[in-house]
């Protein structure tokens, strides 16, 4: 929490001295592939999306910058080509389950330019805040058979934070208009998912009947993500 609290502090913080002076802006979004790790096991990949507006510094063509962004992501993992077997024995396909978590996602960094012919290349790292507004775990609650193997909503930690890094491209439409491509990776450091050890004595297994222990469950984020937006620039001139 205090981690989290410190970002939208440097977010705001940053939007505030950015608002002073010359700035760039802008929105980017496109598709999101996320990653968990539940324990040791890793899942299958979830295909999703995200939306950020976000705002950095401007001192001149390839200067470096600051930058802050805001955004909505969804997170998680899926579990696909799983097979069951019916009560006669024959196997079947199960259906894909997915599990989602719709974050807002707050984080500032730097940002390095490099030329790239007529455009600009860039890389950048920073720190980033999550917020779980909701998920899709409600099917998997204790009156289900399936909260024996799935995560359940109560153990969905709602504050996350980790680092954000990726390169891109920018380059210009017009003199204070441009577009981005960017590429990113962001690993969360805290957990999205955390439930104590349940013992036997509370929990029933659904097939045998008989009591059984949960082990612990800790569920991890890590996202790649392709954006694709505008960028705009406010330039401000000061004349003596």
């Amino acid at each position: 929490m205090k981690i989290f609290s410190t970002i939208i502090f440097c977010f705001l913080f940053a939007c505030t001295g950015f608002a002073q002076g010359s700035f760039a802006w802008g929105v980017k979004g496109g598709p999101t592939v996320g990653f968990q790790q539940w324990n040791s096991f890793q899942r299958d990949p979830l295909y999703r999306y995200h939306g950020d507006l976000y705002i950095e510094s401007y001192d001149g063509e390839g200067a470096n910058a600051l930058y802050a962004q805001i955004g909505y992501h969804v997170k998680g993992s899926a579990l696909r080509n799983r097979n069951g077997r019916g009560v006669n024995g024959q196997v079947f396909q199960l259906a894909t389950r997915t599990f989602e978590f719709n974050n807002i996602s707050l984080a500032t960094g730097f940002k390095q330019l490099f030329d790239l012919n007529a455009n600009k290349a860039y890389y950048f790292f920073g720190l980033r805040g999550d917020y779980t507004l909701s998920t899709n775990l409600q099917p998997f609650d204790r009156n289900n058979i399936e909260s024996a193997y799935f995560p359940i909503k109560e153990g969905v930690r709602r504050f996350n934070y980790g680092i954000s890094g990726g390169a891109g491209i920018e380059f210009m439409f017009a003199d204070l208009v441009g577009g981005v491509i960017e590429f990113s990776l962001a690993p969360d450091i805290s957990f999205q998912y955390q439930q104590q050890e349940v013992v036997g004595s509370l929990v029933t297994d659904p097939f045998t009947g008989q009591p059984t222990t949960l082990p612990e469950r800790r569920i991890r984020n890590f996202v790649a993500e392709v954006s694709v937006g505008f960028r705009f620039l406010r330039i401000v001139e000061y004349i003596d």
